[in-house]
């Protein structure tokens, strides 16, 4: 019985259960394969005025200083899946985490932020120029 009990452990650690991330890390062409499966929340953690120069279509503002204090406005199924990026990556590492922490169980990090994004040539909406319609 005791034999058992091992063999099981070994082929539940050989299978790599025990790796699996709490976070994914996406590179921009997953990160937009998800998005487009839809029933994700994109949420972007760069300041206003980064969002405003530019964002990933559909992104909901949440910088990174006021996330925690704003935790209530996202959606209360922690299961629903939620995709975080920042500009170069670092927020969004620390917002995923949070997430994480704060008991959100489908949590998607775009690896690189905006700037892999940009590099990616995947879609961003900008504002208009000014004088133009």
């Amino acid at each position: 019985m005791r034999r058992r009990w091992w063999i099981g452990i070994a082929a539940f650690l050989a299978c790599g259960a025990s790796r699996v991330p709490a976070i994914h890390n996406l590179n921009p062409a997953d990160a937009e394969k998800l998005l487009a499966e839809g029933g994700v929340l994109l949420v972007d953690v760069r300041t206003p005025k980064e969002f405003e120069e530019g964002h990933i279509p559909n992104a909901k503002l949440f910088p990174l200083t006021e996330l925690s204090q704003r935790l209530n406005e996202l959606p209360s199924d922690k299961t629903q899946p939620i995709l975080v990026y920042g500009g170069p990556g670092n927020r969004s590492s620390k917002a995923a985490r949070m997430l994480y922490r704060n008991g959100y169980k489908d949590v998607y990090n775009l690896s690189g932020g905006m700037h892999a994004w940009i590099a990616a040539q995947k879609p961003i909406k900008v504002p208009p120029m000014p004088g133009k319609k």
